[in-house]
């Protein structure tokens, strides 16, 4: 989780940089920042696995970071839209090429740490979020229902679940 901290952290900046600077960062940077998504990447898979093993393949992601508060949740999905424009349509919009500028392409890095990141901390928290989902008459209900499967009320979405799902 730290390390994923740090990649994510990183490559943000190196972004920023070579986005206001306009130069190229040093090749053994952008190499170290992409070879050390592998390391991450790996024990992400895994983790994920079990968070989200009971669960349908479209809930994916809910299943996988539902332990992230609602602010991580949806950053996450910013940071991959962000990405997916730096490194895809800005460059076009700029008129050149999207493999001349390394801008656009060190945001990947932090895209892939920042999901790494979230499963981590999703495990971490998983339980506690899973404990607290309540419907509205207090039954327990299961991480993603919407309705609870005993009296039919809605989730109540409190501190711990107000991503709504």
């Amino acid at each position: 989780m730290v390390m994923s901290a740090c990649g994510g952290l990183a490559s943000m900046m190196f972004h920023i940089r070579s986005f206001i600077a306009k130069d190229n960062i040093s090749g053994k940077i952008t190499e170290i920042l992409f070879f050390g998504i592998f390391f991450v990447w790996l024990p992400t898979i895994f983790l994920s696995h079990g968070l989200t093993r009971d669960f349908r393949q479209r809930d994916f992601w809910k299943a996988a970071l539902r332990g992230c508060p609602p602010w991580m949740y949806k950053g996450l999905w910013i940071l991959w839209g962000y990405g997916f424009f730096a490194a895809f349509i800005f460059p076009f919009l700029r008129g050149s090429d999207p493999g001349v500028s390394q801008s656009g392409f060190l945001i990947v890095p932090a895209m892939f740490y920042s999901v790494s990141f979230g499963v981590a901390y999703s495990v971490l928290h998983v339980k506690t979020f899973d404990e607290g989902r309540r419907c509205l008459n207090g039954h327990r209900i299961s991480p993603l229902a919407k309705f609870c499967e005993e009296c039919g009320a809605p989730a109540s979405f409190g501190a711990t679940d107000a991503k709504g799902m």
